[in-house]
């Protein structure tokens, strides 16, 4: 599938794809940049890209390692027979883009439907003064007190947190059923 750079930025600008992005660039929003300079200029040296976004070379190349592994991105090595030294030529695979994504969101969904079960099937307690959240077995180990402050543990309420699962799982269902992408 060929993508043009204007269906590449479109992809980009999709705020789920933006948000496993930024899970698999461990939250450095200058991978976002490294990525467009992947779009404009194909095929691209580390260094031609740390030039140009005025970026360190060791921030660039551990951003391009994060994605390569998540295989967003593939590279040419070649060696200057006079140095000896390899230098590599770095490229984006967009195309595997939106499966990356939809695994990742296939993965999260699993993880919250867990979490939901848990939310609905436990009794929680919670300490006013530290915000802990404790399951009723966990509370019981601990007689009931805080253990970080030793505070007397209450009885929590997570119907709210249920609900912001319930809606959680809602938008990425109907994300992944109605956007073209993922289809």
């Amino acid at each position: 599938m060929n993508m043009t750079k204007e269906d590449v930025y479109d992809m980009l600008n999709n705020p789920i794809i933006q948000q496993v992005l930024l899970e698999i660039l461990g939250d450095d929003i200058n991978g976002f940049n490294v990525l467009e300079a992947l779009t404009e200029l194909t095929e691209v040296t580390d260094d031609e890209i740390s030039r140009q976004l005025d970026l360190k070379l060791n921030t660039v190349r551990k951003l391009l390692y994060k994605l390569y592994d998540a295989r967003l991105v593939d590279y040419n090595r070649e060696k200057d027979e006079e140095t000896n030294w390899y230098s590599y030529t770095w490229r984006a695979t967009f195309t595997k883009l939106p499966g990356v994504v939809k695994k990742r969101m296939e993965q999260l969904l699993i993880d919250l439907k867990e979490q939901l079960e848990v939310e609905e099937n436990t009794l929680f307690f919670y300490c006013p003064r530290c915000e802990f959240k404790y399951s009723f077995d966990e509370a019981i180990d601990y007689g009931f007190r805080c253990s970080q402050c030793n505070g007397v543990l209450k009885e929590y309420n997570n119907k709210n947190d249920i609900l912001m699962i319930k809606n959680q799982i809602k938008i990425i269902e109907e994300e992944l059923a109605l956007n073209p992408l993922f289809s």
